[in-house]
């Protein structure tokens, strides 16, 4: 009977330390929208003079529900529906981040990344659409403005999160490819 009791108190003490493990962080999600204009001295932009892309895609149905540096509806998760997200904000009054939100054949990657405590810094922009862009543009350094989008709830950033705009002088591929770059991305549930 001993033996017994010992292996009934071994068992419970087992199933509640399985009880109490930490929970499973929830996935990487996020959304971009880009605009790409004409522009760049001396190199021509392959989408022509204007053209605006979205992940999720709900600004060729939807334009009202669109990221913007106020409205948030619609985001992609890693892992579903061939949504790819990562991303790491790391800090609490400045900031250093990156991220990658990638749904077939549209990708937006930022590295670089740095934000001083007014809520504004620079990156580095890499922006795809394959559907549409015959090549991969990227900003020649991390030259990409970022502005923390500033909502009724206060800046929107903190150690794994982060909601911003950006511009971009210039996204190119060489040799002669190139356009301005702007638009807006949200981080969430990033590395910290």
């Amino acid at each position: 009977m001993n033996l017994s009791l010992r292996w009934c108190v071994t068992a419970v003490v087992a199933l509640a330390a399985l009880s109490c493990s930490d929970p499973v962080p929830p996935a990487a999600q996020g959304a971009f929208i880009v605009t790409l204009t004409s522009g760049v001295a001396g190199r021509q932009c392959s989408s022509g003079p204007a053209y605006t892309y979205d992940v999720p895609s709900v600004h060729g149905t939807t334009p009202t529900e669109e990221l913007s540096k106020d409205r948030y509806l619609h985001w992609t998760v890693d892992g579903e529906s061939g949504s790819q997200v990562s991303c790491t904000v790391r800090g609490s009054s400045s900031f250093a981040f990156s991220g990658r939100i990638s749904q077939s054949p549209r990708v937006l990657e930022i590295t670089d990344g740095v934000l001083t405590n007014n809520m504004t810094g620079t990156a580095r922009i890499t922006t795809i659409d394959s559907a549409k862009l015959s090549t991969t543009l990227t900003s020649p350094a991390a030259d990409c403005t970022i502005t923390v989008a500033n909502t009724h709830n206060g800046p929107p950033v903190k150690a794994g999160s982060l909601w911003a705009t950006f511009t971009c002088p210039s996204v190119i591929h060489e040799p002669g490819d190139g356009c301005s770059a702007k638009g807006t991305f949200v981080l969430e549930n990033c590395g910290q």
